[in-house]
């Protein structure tokens, strides 16, 4: 009974490593909801317990994990199923090579190879540890900050190519090296293989990482590049409305005499009426001089009223509740907050049917803590909402959470987004606390 249970939880673990290795290497879009997980997972698990009763080797076991893999891929994928099943195969040379590793070391000191296989659970139970431990941390403590970082990003096709291939090579010289007992060489040999296999696995398995990791950096400094441009671009829409304003502030104050003089000719005439009208009027064109949004900060102010122009175009408004003044905060972090903010407010209230769209932004400061919160109404989606975009273009439409995160910690900052309930409609709340230790320029 007990060898049963432990092969199910490896089964698991198997599953689970294929999955993590999927969405996080391969970037692969799958569930979005918790209760798609739920019966996955379930159901996994029932097949699993009525196969194990049934299949003594166990190879069936393991087989049904690889199935309910390819059955993840190729439900979540929205083109190239029948070739995303394949990737399968490289991420099983993925695992089964780290796991080969020990197994050959320990090969160096033993007699045969298929003596270790054979006994290798006295010491599987290590592996299991190890697996559980980095499993729950890394829910813990990665999996939200990674998702946010990596919500857009995407293999190439050399990145794609060369990891499949890495992956196969690694899943036949694995193979090999649990198959070389059958060799028909001499002891001396087939250990300088299995050593030369430790080196090149571990070798290979580092430069998958290193890839990775590398693309991601290019990313970003690829999403850095253009949210460069995109703040000159809001800097000069701002220089240009500002203008805009004096010319029309100028041309008021010069017809204001004449004006004047109207208002005190229709008043001596008893003309009240029309005195009224013409005030209105008046008053109309001076607040309409007025249109920029005010937050007290320079830089805030110029994306916050570039946004508006163009939400205002699809009748989303924008409003400032608060004062934010002066913050010791590069520019460049200010538009990757303030501008991938308003973008995904702007998106989610342009994509809804909702009749009184209006983005919200609040400023509060006490002592050093400034606050900010921008609140927009979303559809109900359930709470994907809070791990995937919907954007389709994310280089137009901001960067996504994680780089707003970023900006933040890099001051000691801190962010967190919700969805509440109000009524009817449901919100997307995004909460912003900065700490302010200089506040004078």
């Amino acid at each position: 009974m007990f060898e049963k249970v432990y092969m199910i939880m490896g089964c698991t673990e198997l599953l689970l490593l294929m999955i993590l290795i999927g969405k996080y290497i391969y970037f692969e879009r799958f569930f979005l909801h918790l209760r798609s997980w739920c019966i996955y997972l379930v159901l996994f698990i029932l097949f699993e317990i009525l196969l194990c009763f049934y299949d003594k080797e166990g190879l069936a076991s393991i087989g049904l994990s690889f199935a309910f893999f390819s059955a993840l891929v190729f439900l979540t994928r929205k083109s190239k199923k029948i070739r995303g099943v394949f990737i399968a195969v490289p991420i099983a040379g993925m695992i089964f090579s780290f796991v080969i590793i020990p197994v050959s070391l320990l090969y160096l000191f033993s007699e045969s190879m298929n003596s270790i296989i054979d006994h290798s659970t006295a010491w599987m139970w290590i592996y299991d540890v190890i697996f559980w431990i980095g499993f729950y941390l890394f829910f813990w403590k990665v999996k939200k900050r990674l998702d946010e970082l990596l919500m857009n990003r995407t293999l190439s096709n050399w990145e794609r190519t060369l990891i499949n291939m890495t992956g196969f090579f690694l899943f036949i010289f694995t193979m090999l090296l649990v198959c070389v007992d059958d060799f028909k060489i001499t002891s001396f040999y087939a250990r300088c293989f299995a050593g030369s296999g430790i080196f090149i696995i571990a070798f290979l398995e580092a430069s998958i990482i290193a890839m990775v990791i590398q693309g991601n950096g290019k990313v970003y400094f690829q999403q850095a590049a253009v949210l460069n441009a995109h703040y000159l671009k809001v800097q000069l829409e701002h220089f240009k409305t500002y203008q805009e304003t004096q010319r029309e502030t100028r041309r008021v104050y010069h017809d204001m005499k004449n004006h004047i003089s109207c208002l005190h000719n229709l008043i001596l005439q008893g003309r009240y009426e029309e005195t009224a009208n013409y005030l209105v009027e008046l008053n109309t064109q001076i607040q309409n001089i007025d249109k920029e949004l005010y937050t007290g900060n320079d830089i805030v102010d110029a994306i916050i009223n570039e946004k508006l122009s163009s939400a205002a175009k699809d009748q989303i408004s924008i409003s400032v509740d608060g004062k934010l003044g002066y913050l010791p905060v590069d520019p460049i972090d200010l538009c990757t907050i303030f501008s991938n903010a308003a973008d995904n407010g702007i998106e989610a209230l342009r994509d809804s049917q909702i009749s009184d769209k209006v983005l919200e932004i609040q400023f509060k400061r006490q002592g050093e803590m400034q606050w900010i919160m921008f609140r927009n109404p979303v559809k109900r989606r359930g709470p994907a909402l809070l791990s995937v975009t919907t954007k389709e273009d994310c280089i137009n439409h901001g960067f996504g959470l994680g780089n707003i995160r970023m900006a933040v910690e890099k001051y000691k900052g801190h962010m967190e987004y919700r969805l509440e309930n109000e009524g009817d409609l449901q919100y997307f709340v995004l909460e912003i606390l900065l700490f302010v230790h200089n506040t004078t320029r």
